[in-house]
């Protein structure tokens, strides 16, 4: 089964456009705070360049899952490509994770060791540089993923929020050590570290909660269902459910209806109600609607299964006598 497509061109572009500048920022700014924190003798905005080196790398996997997951539906993939952006965003996770244990290991056995310098004043305009571009990038980023709703962008903006924080610890630890407290800048590490460490385990798991097809945000079922009251008071919904497959969302209506409803009135009223879900939740782009009867003999009463973009029905249950020529005729009749 086939669905519509994703998004319009211009909203893709927008979200490549965010992937790719998101790579080439945390890419000069590792750059730029390794120099500077060598120069400076900076050992927290040491281990933090390790962490935007590690952002770089990430993120380059991160631009390719949402290059692949831009691919049209296929018969191999009816629902597309999706999920993939779950994969990517689990993946930064993870990393982020494994890269803050080892920032957290080195600055504790350099900190435990006695190994420690008071880093140079230049090295504060360093930490603010590196908290002002990262918190810049996180609020581009997260326009970009409201408007586009990709997993694996709403991830980098994350990741960006934690770089802005971790920058202002830095930023803490480098004025505290320039002011005579020497450890202040290894602290100031460490702490970076269980910040990371934290970030990095929120998007794995929001990310393990989409591949194991995770509802959709309540408030957006709560949303679907108030838009059928109001629109549709006829119409009362026994089964509303929704899961998340990437930047889209698959929609399952179970609806009760009058049996007295014919089959040309259900197509109609499935077009209806497929057309005012996709205005008002743009991302609900697979849609499966179910009418049952709200009273009376069930095997008098046809099933309509429908999905947006296809036309067919199915019959669940023999139709009744007003429909049998659609329909199969029980022993030959």
């Amino acid at each position: 089964m086939l669905g519509r497509p994703m998004k319009p061109s211009k909203c893709q572009e927008c979200r490549d456009r965010a992937a790719w500048l998101d790579m080439f920022t945390a890419l000069a700014l590792a750059v730029f705070k390794t120099a500077l924190g060598v120069l400076s003798g900076s050992m927290a905005l040491q281990a933090h360049s390790l962490h935007s080196f590690g952002d770089f790398l990430t993120k380059g996997i991160n631009l390719a899952s949402v290059k692949l997951s831009s691919r049209p539906a296929n018969s191999a993939f009816p629902y597309g490509y999706g999920k993939v952006q779950f994969l990517s965003a689990n993946f930064i996770g993870i990393s982020l994770m494994a890269g803050a244990a080892a920032m957290l290991w080195y600055n504790v056995t350099h900190l435990g060791s006695g190994h420690v310098q008071v880093p140079e004043v230049w090295a504060v305009f360093g930490a603010l540089i590196s908290a002002g571009t990262a918190e810049l990038m996180h609020r581009y980023l997260r326009c970009v993923a409201e408007h586009t709703n990709s997993p694996a962008i709403m991830a980098a903006a994350a990741d960006n929020r934690g770089d802005a924080y971790s920058s202002l610890a830095v930023l803490a630890g480098i004025v505290l050590s320039i002011l005579g407290w020497v450890a202040a800048d290894h602290l100031a590490a460490i702490l970076v570290s269980l910040l990371v460490l934290r970030i990095g385990a929120v998007i794995a798991w929001d990310s393990i909660h989409g591949l194991m097809d995770g509802s959709v945000p309540s408030h957006r079922i709560d949303g679907i269902r108030q838009l059928l009251a109001a629109h549709h008071p006829g119409v009362s919904v026994v089964d509303l459910r929704g899961r998340r497959m990437g930047e889209t969302w698959e929609v399952d209506l179970q609806l009760s209806i009058s049996s007295q409803v014919t089959v040309e009135e259900c197509h109609a009223l499935t077009r209806e109600l497929e057309s005012r879900i996709a205005r008002e939740e743009p991302h609900a782009c697979h849609i499966r609607i179910r009418f049952i009867p709200q009273s009376g003999d069930a095997a008098k009463t046809a099933v309509i299964e429908t999905a947006a973009a296809v036309d067919e029905f199915a019959y669940l249950v023999e139709a009744p006598a007003a429909l049998r020529p659609l329909g199969r005729r029980r022993n030959g009749g």
